[in-house]
């Protein structure tokens, strides 16, 4: 019984020592050339922000606490002829992951 409480006290979210993290459902998409948005999930134990290519638009691209957000990822016509291969990194504390988001051609 004391081992059970204790690896149930371990997993405490709450935890002011619980190091800052980043975690994505899925870390890459691909998408048709039309204009589109995918959206992406982020789980955070701290604050956030996110940065990526001159193509893609974050929304919300940061957020001041921890938790499950929802970010969309929204991109205009791919009318180059060719894919083209864009990253959005999010950053919570000294820790960040990246997201690949691939458009094909028209």
């Amino acid at each position: 019984m004391t081992a059970c409480l204790c690896i149930a006290y371990g997993c405490k979210d709450d935890s002011e020592d619980a190091p800052d993290s980043v975690y994505m459902y899925s870390t890459s998409g691909t998408v048709d050339a039309a204009a589109g948005m995918q959206s992406v999930t982020l789980f955070t134990t701290c604050a956030w922000q996110a940065t990526g290519d001159d193509w893609i638009t974050i929304d919300p691209a940061s957020a001041d606490t921890k938790g499950i957000h929802a970010v969309h990822l929204s991109f205009g016509p791919n009318e180059t002829g060719v894919s083209r291969v864009g990253h959005v990194v999010f950053k919570a504390g000294s820790y960040s992951e990246t997201y690949t988001l691939t458009q094909s051609a028209e």
